[in-house]
C-alpha cells in the first residue's frame, strides 16, 4: 500500500494486487465490527481485486 496523494479534500492510495485480499477478507469476515464507510471501502477493493483478474473481452462484432 502506498499513499500517493493527500490534501484537504481526500487521499489517493495505491494497493498492490497481492495486498487486496489481505485487507478485504478480515474486514468482511468481521463486518459487524466496522462502520458502513469502512465496509464500503472493503467492498470497492474486493470489486477491484475481481476486475483485475477478469480478462473477458467482448469478441469483435458480437452483436452485428
Amino acid at each position: 500500500m502506498e499513499l500517493v496523494h493527500k490534501d484537504g479534500q481526500g487521499i489517493t492510495i495505491r494497493f498492490d494486487k497481492k495486498d487486496l485480499s489481505k485487507i478485504v477478507e478480515p474486514l468482511v469476515k468481521n463486518a459487524e465490527s466496522f462502520a458502513k464507510d469502512t465496509l464500503d471501502m472493503a467492498y470497492l477493493l474486493a470489486e477491484q481485486d475481481y476486475r483485475i483478474d477478469d480478462h473477458f473481452q467482448q469478441p469483435p462484432h458480437a452483436f452485428e
